[in-house]
């Protein structure tokens, strides 16, 4: 990807793409300058069959990737990635949401309030109808393209972002870890903010840290037919036999009243029906520094793990918190925000 960053700006306008290739059409305003923002509803490539996007909406989003981004000024920002720019997003380690809670659904189904059309739609037009909303927009930016016309909204110069979806886990030079694309509506009145997750149904949730390529062997799901109408419950988006069914985060002792090695802690639940030999799994920090773990959980059951304070460190700060197996794949991770590790003493505790 040539130019991933975030637009900060406000939202005027929405279209519907109905095409081959359909998208929602968001006008943006930055300053008086327009963007248009082209959000995927369905894949263009592949079978048809295999053309379903997933998606997830969450509210009340808190999570650092959401405090830096509010940092940032209004319009377009360049980003690296999560170490030199922590408002850059990558579904799978900024840990803002679990790969189990995506859902697909089809772009277009007859009635009200079941397709993904409609669902992003009312996100929309609620930042729309609030005048000190701001939109985040996380993708590859295009233009200005000062001879092109917008044609959606008849704007010139031609200008927008794309890109508004997981950028990894399959094929295309676009791909790349802390370059996935997203939209976050931020309500300042509410002090709340929305968010906007897509990722298309061919893509890997285990990829690998050199260019976000799948890693090979790593559990897959296979492809599932779009239903005729309706959405797609209950299909599952993660592999059956991927260790994100294994165990959970559940707490973590950030900011412990002793600093002294040993008391950062973070608490493991066996959430699977088999015992869990912990032998080789790791727990990762924020900057990917290491502590190897050991152990047997029952299930059912919850271990309290000890960092030794030689390799992953949970920031006050705000930071994030990732488990490993002995494979290297991904478990669980998750992330916590400055304002929820001040209280010394007190565990962080996860949903």
């Amino acid at each position: 990807m040539k130019n991933y960053g975030v637009l900060k700006g406000r939202a005027i306008e929405y279209a519907r793409d109905e095409d081959d290739d359909p998208h929602s059409e968001l006008l943006m305003d930055v300053n008086g300058e327009k963007f248009r923002i082209a959000i995927n509803v369905r894949s263009s490539r592949g079978p048809v069959h295999n053309r379903l996007v997933e998606y997830l909406i969450l509210h009340d989003v808190q999570h650092p990737v959401v405090d830096h981004a509010r940092e940032l000024p209004i319009g377009w920002n360049n980003l690296k990635d999560g170490v030199q720019d922590d408002a850059a997003l990558d579904y799978i380690r900024s840990n803002i949401f679990r790969a189990t809670d995506m859902k697909p659904l089809t772009h277009f189904a007859s009635g009200p309030n079941n397709d993904l059309f409609e669902h992003i739609e009312d996100l929309l037009q609620r930042a729309i109808d609030d005048e000190n909303a701001l939109v985040y927009a996380f993708g590859e930016r295009w233009g200005p393209e000062k001879s092109d016309e917008d044609k959606y909204f008849g704007f010139l110069p031609g200008n927008g972002v794309h890109l508004i979806h997981m950028n990894q886990g399959g094929s295309g030079d676009s791909h790349g870890t802390y370059r996935d694309g997203a939209l976050v509506f931020d309500f300042a009145g509410s002090g709340t903010a929305s968010a906007l997750f897509l990722k298309f149904q061919n893509q890997i949730w285990h990829t690998q840290e050199s260019d976000a390529a799948p890693i090979t062997g790593a559990p897959t799901v296979p492809a599932i037919p779009i239903p005729q109408a309706g959405d797609a419950y209950p299909w599952d988006v993660v592999a059956e036999d991927s260790p994100y069914h294994l165990a959970r985060i559940i707490a973590a002792m950030v900011n412990p009243k002793v600093s002294e090695p040993g008391s950062e802690t973070v608490t493991i639940l066996n959430i699977s029906d088999q015992t869990l030999d912990l032998a080789g799994w790791q727990i990762l920090d924020q900057r990917d520094d290491v502590d190897r773990i050991s152990g047997v959980i029952e299930p059912g059951h919850a271990a309290v793990i000890r960092l030794t304070g030689e390799g992953a460190r949970l920031s006050n700060k705000g930071g994030t918190i990732t488990l490993l197996d002995a494979n290297g794949l991904k478990v669980d991770g998750v992330a916590y925000t400055k304002d929820v590790a001040q209280i010394a003493g007190k565990p962080v505790v996860f949903s």
